[in-house]
């Protein structure tokens, strides 16, 4: 398609001296994606330079994008008719203009621009011409199309071959592809003869998408930019709406001050009456949204910026367009009612030589005592072992008796005898972690959070099966109480919660959860989601407890019901009701990886 292009383009365009000469520059186009190049160019192909009455521009309402530095990307209207080249009228032609006025700025040569800007086709310009200026790869379909351009403005190129590969025009080093956001509003002819005026001072240029009805055009050199053409000298009118829209959309994202330009269309204004309406406006505003403004008239533009006094005036030295120092943000319209904390500035970072390390060392510690793979337990901390569980309730009921008639005595009862019939998993995570270490042969690990109840059931199952067991302390404000059955040189204290997390997870060849609070179900949701989205490999997950606990606490299945995940998303996890279940659901996960070996 490329050389179709270019052969088309050789074949339209009148034969010239080789010294007319145009480099071709990555330019983007839109519907139904965006093309852009990167700014490091390859060799450019030599292509015949085209009179400015050769190029058809963009028809009225296309839609434009532009990420910063790849110039201003364009395509016709899905909604517009088909547009032969003979109806389109071209840009008008910017004329170099003698010398620059007072206070103003001439469109400055080709020489002035430089020769890698995107989105430009530039050359050394015959006596009075302005540079060349192509805006995207539709304009080069619109030129070689050989039927009058009625196919061009229904078949986009999209940068890409019959293979599937991106092409290039010659001269480019590639073209990235990326889908454009249907938000994005529509241009009109004299917008984008606005806009490509803009382009002789600056190739930096971002459309911003619509939203609430209010938001300035684009943005140019860092800075949001409100178009407006004047008709009939109405300057007053157009500066007040679009100071309407720039302060609107500058409390919405906490912006600073922006700039409006005008395109005067008709009789031009004398510098003294542009100052004398910009300063009504500003006098009449309550608030005021931009530190710039630009009145493009002809061949030149007049920038307008606040003097000491605050009042706008000419200022014969700006830069058109050029960056500007970032201003105090636009107030919002309405303080919140209560004292706004410096949260940002006020937040500590973290240590990243703690977290780098907190993440390394316990896989560098375990390899290095022999340990290939772990097994991870989750519960909580509350449940107590059944010989403390019963102690507790007989302590209870020499207190109060089998039948306390008080309602505080009758709570303490009924949560002592909770303590017995929950201490079951105890015994469970207990006889879990010594078939862990019975059938791992030293080589499989139980990892725990380090604590007391589930956590100390599978590290003692372990440690007195004679295998090894880790635990993954967390240093908290409150005194921690690490269980006592940590491997020597196997048990860490932790700064950071989600450094542990990532620990207790590595490697892990099975994740078991028993019945916990809101850690234990975080740890659970947190999981499930890394291998939902494929940020961590699958391992069998199981959930240990009957069926009914955890479809009480958790119904699996009406998240499915609901469409808040999917059917095969059930899979993900099982469930067991006892240490050899439990054991047997992770075994059957590996056992084609056992079988290979």
């Amino acid at each position: 398609m490329t050389r179709l292009l270019l052969s088309a383009l050789l074949a339209l365009a009148p034969a010239l001296p080789a010294a007319a000469q145009v480099r071709a520059v990555a330019v983007p186009v839109t519907a139904p994606t965006i093309l852009s190049a990167p700014a490091a160019l390859g060799a450019a192909a030599l292509v015949p330079s085209l009179s400015a009455a050769s190029i058809s521009p963009l028809a009225a309402g296309v839609s434009l994008s532009a990420p910063a530095l790849s110039g201003i990307s364009a395509a016709p209207s899905a909604s517009l008719p088909a547009l032969p080249v003979s109806a389109i009228q071209a840009a008008p032609a910017l004329p170099l203009a003698a010398a620059a006025r007072e206070g103003s700025h001439s469109t400055p040569p080709s020489a002035a621009i430089s020769a890698d800007s995107p989105a430009a086709l530039d050359r050394a310009p015959p006596a009075k011409a302005a540079p060349l200026v192509l805006h995207s790869l539709q304009d080069l379909r619109y030129l070689t199309d050989q039927d009058g351009g009625a196919s061009a403005a229904r078949a986009v190129f999209d940068g890409e071959l019959a293979t599937g590969k991106p092409a290039a025009v010659p001269g480019m080093a590639g073209v990235a592809v990326r889908s454009v956001d249907a938000g994005l509003g529509e241009f009109q002819a004299h917008e984008i003869a606005t806009i490509r005026k803009i382009q002789v001072f600056t190739p930096d240029l971002q459309v911003l998408v619509r939203e609430q009805g209010a938001t300035p055009d684009l943005i140019v050199n860092g800075v949001v930019t409100e178009l407006k053409s004047v008709h009939r000298g109405v300057l007053d009118k157009q500066l007040s709406h679009a100071n309407h829209q720039l302060v609107s959309h500058a409390k919405r994202h906490g912006l600073g001050l922006g700039a409006v330009v005008l395109d005067v269309i008709g009789p031009e204004l004398a510098t003294e009456q542009i100052e004398g309406k910009i300063a009504e406006v500003v006098r009449g505003e309550k608030e005021i949204g931009f530190s710039r403004v630009y009145v493009f008239h002809g061949d030149e533009v007049k920038t307008f910026a606040p003097a000491a006094d605050g009042d706008f005036r000419l200022a014969p030295s700006a830069i058109p367009f050029a960056p500007i120092a970032a201003p105090a943000a636009v107030a919002a319209a309405a303080r919140p009612s209560f004292v706004l904390p410096s949260a940002l500035a006020n937040a500590a970072l973290p240590d990243m030589d703690v977290m780098r390390r907190e993440i390394q060392e316990p896989s560098r510690r375990l390899q290095a005592k022999g340990i290939e793979a772990t097994i991870t337990m989750y519960g909580s901390a509350r449940i107590l072992s059944p010989e403390k569980a019963r102690a507790k309730l007989d302590a209870a009921v020499k207190e109060l008796g089998h039948k306390p008639k008080g309602k505080a005595a009758k709570a303490k009862l009924a949560e002592a005898r909770e303590a017995v019939r929950m201490s079951k998993y105890y015994r469970i995570a207990q006889e879990l972690g010594a078939l862990i270490a019975t059938e791992g042969g030293g080589k499989v690990a139980v990892v725990t959070g380090g604590g007391p109840g589930i956590m100390e059931a599978g590290m003692r199952g372990a440690f007195e099966a004679g295998g090894p067991a880790v635990g993954y302390n967390i240093k908290l404000p409150h005194e921690q109480s690490p269980n006592p059955y940590a491997t020597p040189g196997l048990d860490f204290t932790f700064e950071h919660f989600p450094t542990r997390q990532m620990a207790m997870r590595h490697g892990s060849m099975g994740l078991v959860y028993f019945p916990g609070g809101f850690g234990t179900m975080y740890e659970l949701f947190e999981i499930l989601t890394l291998m939902q989205t494929g940020k961590m490999a699958r391992a069998p997950i199981v959930l240990v407890g009957e069926r009914a606990y955890w479809d009480h606490i958790l119904d699996f299945d009406e998240f499915a019901h609901m469409g808040l995940i999917a059917p095969q998303d059930l899979s993900l996890f099982t469930f067991a009701e006892n240490a050899p279940q439990a054991w047997a659901a992770i075994r059957a996960a590996h056992a084609p990886a056992v079988a290979a070996r």
